[in-house]
């Protein structure tokens, strides 16, 4: 099979599995549905430019546009990196190419140390494991164990797997936790725990 029809094979099944008409995908590019038409049906090809565009929009690589495994090492096929650029920190773990969950027991181990962040206005941070704040997080932040907050201010909601232990600056959204252990700082949100230590609403 020549490239030109490989490259008009995934073009089609991309689209589709990214669930997009032939006139939406050729309303992001800037191009009219009847040059997609003819992509997809290898009558021509788009021009290279487009290929980035293309690789983004269907969350792979440009190698896989192509039915080509990518030259350098990629990243597991599990791994929580989105197609855009949405400045959430993600914390991971990985045991050779395995990405670990909380069901592997071994998350625990490892704490996510966030320490003084004067450049970096964080949306949001995850982690299927411990996660120590001590700066400020402007959105929202998810732990598969522990949340620590022993200094700066998360100004979005706080998931935890285990126990958020509040020990200095604020939670200005909603906490939900196993358990919750407020010994400095406010909780400025509404609170979801089955054990509940401290006062969240000072």
């Amino acid at each position: 099979m020549d490239i030109c029809s490989i490259l008009a094979q995934n073009i089609y099944k991309y689209r589709k599995e990214s669930r997009l008409t032939q006139d939406e995908l050729a309303q992001r590019l800037g191009v009219t549905f009847q040059a997609i038409s003819k992509w997809e049906n290898a009558r021509s090809a788009p021009d290279i430019s487009f290929l980035p565009t293309l690789a983004d929009i269907f969350g792979c690589s440009i190698d896989a546009l192509f039915s080509r495994s990518a030259t350098t090492e990629s990243a597991p096929p599990d791994l929580p990196i989105p197609a855009f650029d949405d400045s959430v920190l993600r914390g991971v773990v990985l045991y050779g190419n395995k990405l670990l969950k909380i069901e592997d027991n071994l998350t625990d181990k490892f704490t996510f140390e966030l320490t003084s962040l004067p450049d970096i206005q964080l949306s949001g941070v995850h982690s299927e494991c411990n996660i120590s704040i001590d700066g400020d997080v402007y959105g929202n932040c998810v732990a598969g164990m522990n949340i620590n907050v022993a200094g700066g201010d998360i100004n979005g909601n706080c998931n935890s797997g285990v126990c958020i232990n509040l020990e200095g600056g604020d939670i200005n959204g909603d906490c939900t936790s196993v358990s919750i252990s407020i010994e400095g700082g406010d909780l400025n949100g509404s609170c979801s725990c089955s054990s509940l230590e401290g006062d969240p609403h000072k």
